[in-house]
Parts: structure tokens; sequence; C-alpha cells
């Protein structure tokens, strides 16, 4: 399910994102690394359950880039909201 490429392309997905966040968002390099490691957890997260529910939107090679990026930006939203509050 997690060959090397889909790794590769995923994580660096998620960085983009993280790092876009952190960009907008982020005050210290401490923000930079929970948005990152939220961002992975939460890409892979949709990854899997894409292909667990056998969705095929938008497909690069085997990365669900949509699926994927709509958990990382949950993931990131719901990181962000909890620690603002």
């Amino acid at each position: 399910m997690f060959a090397a490429p889909l790794f590769i392309m995923g994580s660096t997905v998620a960085t983009i994102w993280a790092a876009l966040l952190d960009l907008v968002y982020g005050r210290r390099f401490s923000d930079l690394i929970l948005y990152w490691f939220v961002a992975l957890v939460g890409f892979f997260v949709g990854q899997a359950l894409a292909d667990i529910a056998g969705l095929r939107w938008l497909l690069l090679g085997q990365v669900h880039i949509v699926e994927g990026t709509v958990a990382c930006g949950a993931a990131m939203a719901l990181a962000r909201w909890l620690k603002s509050g």
C-alpha cells in the first residue's frame, strides 16, 4: 500500500501544504514541525481511506491527490484550532 514512490510523492505534497500553512500562520519553528507532522499523518490517512473506499477521482500514479489534500487540510485545521484554543 505504501510503496516508495507513493511515500515520496505524498510526503512532498504534505510538506508543501505544511509549509504554506506555516508561511501564513506560523510564528515559531515548532509550529512548522507540528504542521508538517500533522500534514503527513493527515495526507496518508486520506490516502488510506481513499484506497479502502475505492475512490479514483484524481490519481497521480497511486497517489490520491484530492483525498489526501482534503484530509491533510482538515488535520492541519484541527491542529491549528486545538493549538489556539
